[in-house]
Formats: C-alpha cells, structure tokens, sequence
C-alpha cells in the first residue's frame, strides 16, 4: 500500500475511534477488558458491516457509493456468539 493510502486510512481510523469513543460509557473505559470488550462491540456492530457491504456491491459489481442496506444488514444481533455452533474436530480426541 502506498504511503498515501496509508495516512488516509490512519486519519479515517483516528476519526471513527474518536466517535466511537463518544458513544462509549465511560466505565467501560477503566479496565483494559472494558476497552476490548467496547472497541470490539463497536466494530462488529458498525464499522465491519459498513466495510462488508462496500466490498459485496463492488463484487457485485453494483457502484461503491449506493447506500441500500440489506434486510440482514438493517437486523442486528444482540450477540454474535448466540449464533456460533461450537467447532469439533473429528480429529482431535475429547
């Protein structure tokens, strides 16, 4: 990646931690789980489904900039984790 590129993926980064860092209650910022625990609520929740849906439209082939949101983008989940099935290998031995 060029170092243009670079900068302006920083400054884009510096500009969403800052507004994430608003929406987060400030107790949750007093341990270093908290913040992890906040940091990682805040991009699954919105900034990973922003990215996915701009990457599926231009696979697509459809223009980056349209702003129709799917029916499973527009329902989140309380927790993704409700939704995992646990991983078994048939390898491993219990």
């Amino acid at each position: 990646m060029d170092s243009d590129k670079l900068q302006q993926i920083q400054a884009y980064a510096r500009a969403i931690a800052a507004l994430l860092y608003d929406e987060t209650a400030p107790e949750r910022l007093t341990t270093l789980e908290g913040i992890e625990g906040a940091v990682r609520e805040h991009i699954l929740e919105y900034v990973s489904p922003e990215i996915g849906h701009f990457l599926s439209r231009r696979q697509a082939g459809q223009p980056a900039d349209v702003n129709e949101h799917s029916k499973a983008f527009s329902e989140r989940s309380t927790s993704a984790r409700t939704k995992r099935k646990p991983f078994k290998s048939k390898n491993v031995p219990n």
